[in-house]
């Protein structure tokens, strides 16, 4: 795949969605399902990419994808070890004689222990000895009823999809900044989040209470949409914190971001790779399993046609830093992000966050 080119904006660009269509609403399923994104065919020769949840949907399509584009090594990150060997080698065995791929390692990360988010980062460091040149931060759950994971004492929901992600994020930091200084390119930090946190709104939030988490955090905050679809906002939340902290480089000469016109070392997005066909959320009522076939009949993507935005997504650079991208397009972040009280709001909600990374690190 050496031979594969780089991709401009304008050739990851596709076809937007009607205008006013609603990208939360059902009509939009049914666009989606109708109107996949492309299946991007550039080159991560020499790179070195991790996925997490990459044993399983869009996660495992997604590593498969780097793989035969020609990626170095292909790390993926997976709760259950012996899931992720089978993964490594359907990998393999799906790869044809011209596509190659040095190494695909298998890595245990549980999501739901803050303890394993650190052992992983800290084991990850010494098999990416020059960086890591693309991370994918996919792995999350749809909860389908309230559990407090007892080693923490937060909602499921919270932990995976929100509070570890965001430590993770931050510990991957170095790595991705190393594999910046190496190629004098930006890295790629791409976080999974979903439209559905466009329906957010202040009503939804405990915007009163003394910790927005906390409160959240109660039984009676709780919701199998509405927590999932909170904790998809909060990535949005992450992802600005992120660049507000951590993404810019003190090289002055470094990549430039069209957004704040400062220079980056890592470039940071979120996706949502659209309503699509796996097993999140199993494990849920029965009338809301019926409800979720219905849906996925009626406007749901392959896996692997959703996995291809969190390639494509990888292919942004300093394009997309900053961004929801979703159908091949960028995705405005709905008032909960772009309006006065949203940006309030995540201020708040970010240092909280952030706080509680740090007690981590």
């Amino acid at each position: 795949m050496s031979n594969t080119p780089t991709l401009s904006l304008d050739q990851l660009l596709g076809t937007p969605p009607p205008p006013g269509l609603p990208m939360d609403s059902i009509q939009a399923m049914r666009w989606g399902a109708k109107h996949p994104p492309k299946d991007p065919q550039a080159s991560f020769v020499g790179k070195v990419v991790m996925i997490s949840g990459a044993n399983s949907g869009i996660g495992y399509h997604a590593a498969e994808k780097f793989a035969k584009l020609g990626a170095s090594k292909v790390i993926l990150a997976v709760r259950s070890p012996a899931k992720g060997y089978v993964a490594k080698e359907q990998i393999e065995a799906a790869m044809r004689r011209n596509e190659k791929c040095d190494d695909i390692v298998v890595m245990q990360l549980d999501m739901s222990d803050f303890e394993s988010v650190k052992q992983f980062a800290t084991k990850l460091e010494e098999v990416t000895v020059d960086g890591l040149d693309v991370a994918i931060l996919n792995a999350g759950i749809a909860a389908p009823n309230y559990t407090v994971i007892e080693t923490t004492g937060w909602e499921s929901s919270l932990q995976v999809n929100v509070l570890s992600t965001a430590l993770l994020a931050i510990r991957l930091m170095p790595l991705l900044r190393r594999a910046a200084a190496r190629s004098g390119q930006p890295s790629q930090l791409t976080m999974t989040g979903s439209a559905g946190s466009l329906s957010v709104t202040p009503a939804d939030i405990p915007i009163d209470a003394p910790s927005v988490l906390q409160a959240l955090n109660e039984p009676r905050s709780f919701g199998i949409r509405s927590t999932y679809v909170i904790s998809k906002l909060l990535v949005l939340y992450i992802m600005r914190g992120l660049i507000d902290n951590y993404s810019e480089t003190v090289s002055p000469d470094g990549p430039m971001c069209q957004n704040t016109r400062l220079p980056i070392s890592v470039a940071i997005n979120v996706i949502c790779p659209g309503y699509t066909i796996t097993n999140i959320g199993q494990g849920g009522p029965y009338y809301m399993t019926v409800i979720n076939k219905l849906l996925q009949m009626y406007g749901g993507r392959s896996a692997e046609e959703g996995s291809r935005s969190l390639v494509s997504a990888a292919l942004l650079g300093v394009n997309g830093h900053g961004k929801f991208w979703s159908h091949d397009t960028f995705v405005d972040q709905g008032y909960m992000v772009t309006s006065e009280e949203g940006q309030n709001l995540q201020a708040r909600v970010w240092k909280e966050i952030h706080d509680i990374c740090m007690t981590q690190l």
